[in-house]
């Protein structure tokens, strides 16, 4: 079945960008406008529609793809870099508190120790600096705020911690801003601080780096992204491509693999299959359709033939008797032509596969023979069952069509060898494969006719004087695919050995 292009090219359009053909099972271009005006467009889908229409490349799920990408790295690239941002400014800002804590934890000692005196000598050599070059400012007054020593003119009346500029402090024209910790020793205000110009240079060099690798890394994103959905949207051309070439009817077309063997690639396999399964269907249907016009053509014709001499006969007031069982000979022959064609077409479609069971197929084998040695015999042939006694070969499937298999086989072997002829109906399994064998000591088939005696209403010219519609082996083929299983055909010296091997670990939904 080969698809519109032009549907094709329809459901790739603006309404299906709307959403109103998502999902619904519309494939029609007069469904999708009845349901584009049943369904009102949403607010969602108005802006889509928008930016589809003024930005094209939007069109691209690839590029769209890219640019989300994109957006989510410079998010979370941007989120990281304020927490290094955060993160290096609180260490720096803890680790001055530290040290701060330290000097006035020490200062307290030297207190307690050597008394006011030993902390005024340390703020007169403090009083020589200026808080700009001094690693600490310092500053000791009474409980009243009356200055005893220090580099700073001002008191600080609040105890703790605090952020101060040099207006604050009293320091005139500086601009720079101090931490400074403020606490009582022997019942004095000591205030300690450091000058935090080096924390907001270091903050004006990491702000400076992150901004810059970010930009860099916004950049390389983008370029990045930019790069894999070109590769995702060569990839999507090919195989958009290939699927015009099937839309034409052309299903020989298949999609491109990579060896990435990712998700794309495994799905291009899985169509690949389906198309081949396709291809192979629709070429059978022309084979069929070929033979059943060359093959049943001479049954047809004898059918009207028979039919018209016993309507001539009838007219004379002639017995007709023998003409239309004649006729009806030619309809039941040509009806169970048609009956196989059609039981072989369900068996590929995979129709009894729901009917699946365990069962022995030795108890099958020996069922066959148990119900063709007679017919051998009639034939003056001979049938050989070549079985261990008490052997079990189970396996999933569908025992009546497992024993019509083997019944074809023996069939085709009966009614295609002369007499004396031996038949010989094996079995066996080596490591998960179950396997038997029909071989016969006749004429066999020639190297070139092995893989067309498969096909429907094929047949050797030797065998078109004997019955049988060549329906046998494409019989046998259809159910050994249904279960997972191949047929193989070989040389006997003399005759032809049919061997059919099941695969235990085979997933019976990969048949066929």
């Amino acid at each position: 079945m080969a698809i519109n292009p032009d549907n094709v090219g329809f459901l790739s359009g603006n309404n299906c960008l709307k959403g109103s053909c998502v999902g619904r099972g519309i494939t029609s271009p007069e469904e999708v406008q009845t349901a584009a005006v049943a369904a009102p467009e949403s607010l969602n889908q108005k802006i889509r529609k928008r930016l589809f229409d003024r930005f094209h490349a939007l069109r691209n799920s690839a590029f769209r793809i890219a640019v989300l990408f994109w957006l989510l790295f410079t998010v979370c690239f941007g989120l990281g870099s304020y927490f290094v941002y955060q993160t290096l400014q609180d260490r720096v800002l803890d680790r001055i508190d530290q040290t701060i804590e330290e000097r006035f934890s020490e200062t307290r000692d030297i207190y307690e120790s050597e008394g006011i005196e030993a902390i005024i000598r340390i703020a007169e050599h403090r009083n020589e600096q200026s808080p700009m070059s001094s690693l600490m400012g310092f500053h000791l007054s009474t409980a009243e705020g009356v200055r005893i020593a220090g580099n700073i003119p001002l008191c600080l009346a609040n105890q703790g911690w605090d952020n101060l500029t040099g207006a604050d402090l009293g320091l005139e024209n500086d601009n720079s801003t101090y931490r400074f910790f403020t606490g009582e020793i022997g019942g004095n205000v000591l205030s300690l601080g450091r000058n935090l110009d080096d924390l907001v240079d270091l903050r004006q060099i990491a702000l400076s780096c992150l901004l810059w690798t970010t930009v860099i890394s916004m950049l390389l994103a983008f370029l990045v992204a930019c790069y894999f959905a070109g590769r995702a949207n060569k990839r999507y051309t090919g195989i958009s491509r290939a699927l015009d070439v099937v839309g034409q009817g052309d299903l020989s077309a298949r999609l491109p693999v990579g060896c990435a063997k990712d998700d794309v690639d495994c799905l291009s396999v899985k169509v690949n299959t389906s198309l081949e399964r396709l291809e192979h269907t629709v070429n059978g249907m022309r084979q069929v359709s070929t033979d059943i016009a060359h093959d049943l053509k001479t049954p047809l014709n004898r059918l009207y033939i028979t039919i018209e001499d016993a309507a001539t006969k009838s007219r004379l007031g002639q017995c007709v008797g023998d003409d239309l069982e004649g006729a009806l000979e030619e309809a039941q022959a040509i009806n169970g032509t048609f009956e196989a064609l059609l039981r072989i077409a369900q068996i590929e479609a995979g129709a009894r596969r729901s009917q699946f069971k365990h069962f022995d197929l030795s108890t099958v084998l020996e069922t066959a023979a148990e119900v063709y040695g007679p017919v051998v015999d009639e034939q003056g042939q001979q049938l050989v069952v070549d079985l261990r006694p008490g052997q079990s070969l189970p396996m999933l499937g569908d025992r009546h069509l497992g024993l019509q298999l083997v019944v074809n086989l023996i069939e085709n072997a009966v009614n295609h060898c002369a007499e004396n002829t031996v038949i010989t109906l094996s079995a066996g399994e080596d490591d998960g494969i179950v396997w038997f064998r029909v071989a016969d000591s006749g004429l066999g088939i020639p190297d070139s006719e092995r893989e067309k005696v498969f096909q429907r209403l094929y047949r050797l010219e030797r065998s078109r004087t004997t019955t049988g519609t060549g329906l046998g082996l494409s019989l046998v083929k259809a159910i050994a695919d249904l279960h997972c299983g191949t047929v193989s055909l070989a040389d006997n010296k003399p005759g032809l050995a049919v061997t059919v091997r099941f695969d235990r670990n085979c997933p019976l939904d990969a048949a066929v």
